[in-house]
């Protein structure tokens, strides 16, 4: 019995994978770009649907008549205590968009 307690004690102490949405953070017509993101906690593992993410970007830049969007870049920060020790974070993607 206590090898089966101390087997999942370590798998919730891994992380678990949790699937995460995109979420609009932000954007700017006149500079053609737009940011997504999603927050996740210190044991989780997050997933987040790629596919989604441009996809999403690629309706907001079209609402700026721009046909298509490029990954940008991507930023990680400490929602919630220091990065070395940190029990919320958030993931913000930037798209630009493009002809």
């Amino acid at each position: 019995m206590s090898r089966i307690l101390f087997a999942a004690v370590v798998i919730c102490l891994t992380g678990c994978t949790t699937y995460k949405l995109w979420n609009e953070a932000g954007s700017d017509s006149d500079l053609g770009t737009v940011k997504l993101s999603y927050e996740y906690r210190k044991y989780e593992s997050p997933q987040v649907d790629e596919r989604a993410g441009i996809q999403m970007a690629r309706e907001r830049c079209k609402d700026f008549h721009f046909p298509n969007a490029q990954r940008k870049g991507e930023q990680r920060e400490c929602l919630s205590g220091t990065p070395e020790n940190c029990s919320r974070w958030r993931v913000t993607r930037e798209y630009r968009c493009i002809k």
